[in-house]
């Protein structure tokens, strides 16, 4: 009976392993595709938009109606992600935990020399560089910005607090950091994602009938069909990072992820021999 009971457990880890480890092969393989668009071709012009299908496109990013305020800086904006990290103590010293994170974006224009084509955020993988990082130590009063979130965010409460030991005043706040990443107005953006032919989207001279967003197979009823799109089918990626620095940090994510998989399985064959 505990043999039996000791191979089932064996049975269920080598299970546990394996998936880890083809989550991470898959995951490194969709970064590998991202790199592999990227590096081996050139940005599409929008003009070419118009006939749909899988496209990549750089350009300057322009409101295609309203913008957003930044959460921590209050900077106008197309979208943005932001994290809040808290310091607490370990046996080894220090470290930081995340406590609240989150994203908002609107849709905008891309527009290069030909013109100006809508993005449609929803689904895309947003790829933004840290803007602006603000270190918030407890027991102070943190800037305007990041009060007003906090009085707005119930999962993020006020460190600015202290203990009265007469000769002196002991503050009793953990130590935070504000980050946050944007897409701003005018900044330049590459977008790689699925185009269609609209007519209803362009109102202005300049402004092409598509748009550019998620594939449709990510949005099927058929879950095989979502499936099969997410492991091989075209990325929605928006980012404001250059197209060399987009293609080679997917190459090394991806390459990482894929190795760490396969290792993991190494790994778990000469445990589990």
């Amino acid at each position: 009976m505990v043999t039996t009971s000791m191979e089932l457990l064996v049975i269920l880890l080598v299970a546990l392993v394996g998936l880890v480890a083809l989550a991470f092969v898959a995951y490194g393989v969709r970064e590998l595709q991202v790199a592999s668009h990227v590096l081996r071709s050139r940005p599409n012009s929008v003009l070419e938009a118009t006939q749909g299908g899988p496209i990549e496109l750089r350009g300057s990013a322009t409101p295609a109606g309203g913008t957003l305020r930044s959460p921590f800086t209050n900077t106008p904006c197309l979208a943005y992600e932001y994290e809040v990290e808290e310091e607490y103590n370990t046996k080894n010293g220090t470290s930081w935990r995340t406590i609240d994170s989150g994203d908002r974006h609107v849709p905008f224009r891309l527009e290069d020399d030909s013109g100006s084509v809508l993005i449609e955020p929803p689904g895309a993988s947003f790829r933004l560089t840290a803007e602006d990082r603000i270190h918030v130590e407890g027991g102070t009063e943190p800037p305007a910005t990041i009060q007003r979130f906090i009085d707005a965010n119930e999962d993020v409460d006020c460190e600015n607090t202290s203990m009265d030991l007469r000769i002196f005043e002991l503050r009793t706040g953990s130590d935070r950091r504000f980050t946050e990443h944007r897409l701003d107005v005018d900044e330049a953006v590459h977008v790689l994602g699925t185009a269609r032919h609209d007519t209803t989207v362009s109102r202005r001279a300049g402004e092409v009938n598509a748009a550019v967003g998620i594939g449709e197979a990510a949005l099927s009823d058929d879950r095989w069909v979502r499936l099969r799109h997410r492991l091989f089918g075209y990325p929605f990626v928006v980012s404001d990072r250059s197209e060399r620095s987009l293609g080679l940090r997917a190459a090394l994510v991806g390459g990482g992820a894929v190795v760490g998989g396969l290792l993991l399985v190494a790994f778990a064959a000469l445990f589990f021999a």
